[in-house]
């Protein structure tokens, strides 16, 4: 892994968070992402789910591939992590906070991993 610039991770992990964290963030039953008005040009989301899983599989091990998959709905209606955990079979009391730490970390590990000029097009 070649040394990146801050601005170059920061990039990167400005993308994979607008992706990702800040729709699972909440205030008063609405996710932030949709309060934050949209001045982005549209774009084709089966194109994007594509692009994601490409950069996914390239990246990520099988579980955190299948927890982002799932719990985004990349090409299924989004599941919950208690779903999720059933589904890939992860047990115990706690098992939708597993779910929960994978979906962290797989988000981590593509922004340490895919190098800015992946996204570049999508900012």
């Amino acid at each position: 892994n070649q040394m990146r610039s801050s601005k170059d991770k920061k990039m990167v992990e400005m993308f994979f968070n607008s992706i990702f964290l800040s729709i699972d963030v909440k205030v008063n039953d609405e996710s932030l992402f949709d309060q934050i008005p949209d001045k982005t040009e549209p774009y084709n989301i089966q194109l994007m789910n594509v692009y994601l899983k490409g950069l996914m599989t390239k990246h990520l091990k099988h579980n955190e591939y299948e927890v982002l998959r799932l719990s985004y709905g990349l090409d299924c209606d989004p599941h919950t992590a208690k779903q999720i955990a059933e589904k890939l079979k992860i047990e115990g009391s706690a098992n939708y906070v597993r779910v929960s730490e994978l979906k962290r970390q797989a988000v981590q590990t593509l922004i340490d991993n895919v190098d800015h000029s992946q996204v570049l097009d999508y900012l």
